[in-house]
């Protein structure tokens, strides 16, 4: 598997680690003169100011990643490319201005209708329009998903690292050549936000840089669908591999239905707001949060080499049924009445 690491990889990685860490003390310095905080809100659990433009880093990052291969300037990258600095600066705006959750939603099925028309979809039906739709609620879901995930210092960027690593460790035929050096770019984006980010964090990624992880997971688990044409377990490895985020974002959902208020609005029932509550130190947190994914993502590339379907029903329905039943007993579904819903997770 370490053999996989190939040198557009590695180079890959180490370009986009290396920029994010160098951009991160320059976005620090400029939140800092131009006083650019996280806004404070019922929501928050930090009451000292602290910036929410790590998002910014990234993308300089990954840009930077992406650049430092052969890929740069071909037309396989930079369709992808444009989707993602179109999806990141729409949340750049959201974290400096505020935006309609309803515009954050068109922009990422915008995304995901430029993935379909550009090769990256999900060809689940015989009609194209099925297919489209299924790969915007893709996109969508993987998006809000990680919007979701970063409530709690260091968990959404460790936990996309785990995967995007993963993606990076697949064999070339599983992945095309700018799906593995996107896979490792994120990789070392995250692995160097975290020299920031984990708790206590020094600052925020925001929504550019959730949405943008989001975005770039969805991708690359319609790279890995792409590239195993006529595969029934095809889906199943990115839904097992994000499954963590995405349990989490489906409880919230279903959580905002019980309580009839909008899905638009926020609350401080997401797992790792529960396991904090418990008194959990937030290192913990993080740490069982990225060992949760590695453990899924081990058992979904064990599967995957074995080109079989019911093997990968078994793990993901298990995988995601074992989840769901740790987060319902610490109390994802309860309904709070003192809960405060102020926040827009899209």
């Amino acid at each position: 598997m370490l053999s996989e690491l190939t040198s557009p990889r590695i180079i890959a990685g180490v370009a986009a680690a290396v920029a994010t860490a160098l951009f991160l003390p320059l976005v620090l310095r400029l939140s800092r003169k131009w006083r650019l905080y996280d806004s404070d809100g019922p929501l928050k659990i930090h009451t000292q100011q602290i910036s929410r433009l790590g998002g910014v880093a990234i993308i300089c990052g990954l840009l930077a990643g992406i650049a430092s291969t052969s890929l740069d300037g071909t037309q396989e990258a930079w369709v992808p490319v444009l989707v993602f600095l179109l999806v990141w600066a729409t949340g750049l705006v959201d974290d400096l201005r505020g935006l309609p959750p309803i515009a954050r939603l068109l922009i990422q099925l915008a995304a995901g209708m430029a993935l379909w028309a550009a090769g990256w979809s999900l060809p689940l039906f015989a009609n194209s329009v099925l297919n489209l739709l299924c790969t915007c609620i893709f996109v969508s879901g993987f998006i809000n998903a990680f919007n979701f995930l970063d409530g709690a210092d260091g968990v959404a960027a460790s936990v996309a690292l785990v995967i995007c690593f993963a993606y990076a460790l697949l064999p070339s035929p599983e992945m095309s050549a700018a799906g593995s050096v996107v896979a490792a770019a994120l990789a070392g984006c995250c692995a160097a936000f975290l020299l920031f980010n984990f708790p206590p964090a020094r600052i925020f990624m925001g929504d550019s840089g959730s949405t943008l992880l989001g975005l770039g997971i969805a991708f690359l688990g319609l790279d890995f669908c792409r590239a195993r044409p006529g595969d029934d377990s095809r889906l199943l490895l990115p839904i097992v591999f994000a499954a963590l985020p995405l349990l989490d974002l489906g409880l919230a959902m279903l959580r905002r239905l019980r309580k009839r208020s909008s899905l638009f609005s926020g609350d401080r029932q997401h797992f790792y707001d529960l396991l904090l509550l418990r008194g959990w130190p937030a290192r913990r947190v993080v740490g069982v949060s990225a060992l949760f994914t590695a453990l899924l993502t081990f058992g979904g590339w064990l599967v995957s080499q074995q080109d079989a379907f019911v093997a990968s029903l078994l793990l993901a329905a298990v995988s995601i049924s074992l989840l769901a039943a740790i987060a319902i007993y610490l109390g994802s579904l309860r309904i709070d009445p003192g809960m405060r819903n102020s926040d827009s997770p899209l």
